[in-house]
């Protein structure tokens, strides 16, 4: 069973398993003696070398990336630093007293059974069958709940999104209209460590990525963007939101293709295209429509004066009827052959002449007569349900820039706590 990960509950779950005290993987082996060495200190927290060990794997297993002793030591010094964050991040949580409660757990794990497509209630019973402790994935789970609501609790009175930043949100896209819209994810990777060569992590990233390891679990363990959480993913944007460097990369780029790393002023990114489309208005075809009418029959033996004299009843319908119930007493009146309801259809379901008759009216507004084969029909809409935008709802908008807020100051909270904390490495 592949498990696919929550957005703020990044779960280390492997297939691996520590047994008789020694794990190995392509060559690279952890023994019994090795396994209780310090990999880091983190203020009063250690890291061992099993736990570095048991991540590496994980991040292995979950990303496809190739299980030798290559890739071992290829990322494991970015792992690391991934199990450091989250020590920090777990003491600054104790430390402004965040609990995590008993039902907070519950939720998070009848979250994941439903995003696998697990059972109900099946949670441990499907961990223990690929021999991991639940206990393991569920101090994971503790972890982040905490950190999120941390951040909710330390940025909530600062994070707000205002009407005027929907509007500009919404405008852009507007004036985006016909011009191409984007797909992509992205790891942005700024290490601020002058010993980190941040374009060499970023190629080995690429070569991984273009072998065939998975994007969005790398994004998640390696990236430092406020979209590492999300799995890179920033969603649907446009060429002027991308900036000149990584909108040429994009430019270049078929779905599902990786770019090579691109140099900005945040450090590499490096872009994978999932989907491009044309931002486009409402077909208002789709418009969905009530309506009524009120039918003046012309017999097909009729004179052009008697055919010209029910075009003027029929006129003097369209200029008395004020409401769809008038249309139902004026057809009475009038005898009318035809039924006054039309139901509910959309325009482009309409005969031509009656689709170009009602396409543009408003509400209780009536056409003029369309002349039909048998007569006139002068037609009033009583409802009117207009297709759905392609562009975002405002809501929609505010929470996205919300999370993009909160995602910011987490990240700028997180490297603040690093920079104050005692972290020595010892491998």
């Amino acid at each position: 069973m592949k498990w696919h990960f929550p957005t703020l509950l990044r779960i280390a779950v492997t297939a691996f398993v520590l047994t008789a005290g020694a794990s190995c993987l392509g060559g690279t082996k952890v023994l019994a003696q090795d396994a209780l060495r310090i990999a880091a200190i983190v203020n009063d927290d250690i890291i061992s070398v099993r736990d570095l060990d048991a991540r590496v794997r994980m991040v292995i297993t979950v990303s496809n990336l190739p299980r030798n002793a290559q890739t071992f030591q290829r990322i494991w010094p970015q792992v690391l630093r991934s199990l450091i964050d989250e020590k920090l991040k777990l003491q600054e949580a104790k430390r402004l007293s965040i609990d995590v409660s008993s039902d907070e757990l519950e939720r998070a794990k009848r979250a994941m059974e439903q995003r696998n497509k697990m059972a109900p209630g099946s949670f441990d019973r499907s961990l223990r069958s690929q021999g991991i402790q639940s206990e393991t994935v569920l101090d994971q789970m503790r972890a982040d709940i905490a950190w999120v609501k941390l951040v909710r609790r330390r940025f909530q009175s600062t994070v707000e999104v205002t009407t005027d930043e929907i509007d500009d949100a919404l405008n852009r896209l507007e004036r985006n209209r016909g011009e191409p819209q984007f797909r992509i994810r992205e790891i942005v990777l700024d290490s601020n460590d002058p010993s980190v060569n941040d374009e060499e992590v970023a190629e080995r990233l690429v070569n991984q990525l273009r072998s065939g390891a998975e994007f969005d679990a790398i994004a998640r363990e390696f990236s430092q963007g406020a979209t590492a959480a999300t799995g890179g993913d920033i969603g649907w944007t446009t060429r002027e939101q991308l900036g000149d460097e990584v909108g040429a990369a994009v430019d270049d780029l078929q779905p599902g293709e990786i770019s090579d790393p691109i140099k900005t002023i945040f450090g590499y990114q490096i872009i994978q295209l999932e989907e491009r489309r044309i931002l486009s208005a409402p077909n208002p075809a789709k418009a969905k429509v009530t309506l009524k009418q009120v039918f003046v029959p012309v017999p097909p033996s009729s004179s052009p004066e008697a055919e010209a004299s029910q075009k003027s009843i029929a006129t003097a319908v369209s200029e008395t009827a004020q409401n769809c119930e008038d249309m139902d007493l004026l057809a009475a009146e009038l005898n009318s052959p035809a039924g006054t309801d039309l139901g509910t259809l959309e325009i482009g379901e309409l005969s031509a002449q009656l689709r170009e008759a009602v396409i543009d009216l408003k509400v209780g507004e009536l056409s003029e007569p369309v002349r039909l084969p048998s007569g006139f029909s002068t037609i009033m809409v009583c409802a009117r349900e207009e297709p759905e935008s392609d562009l975002p709802g405002r809501d929609e908008i505010a929470n996205q820039l919300r999370a993009i807020k909160f995602e910011t100051f987490a990240q700028r909270y997180l490297r603040d706590i690093r920079r104050d904390a005692f972290i020595d490495t010892r491998v």
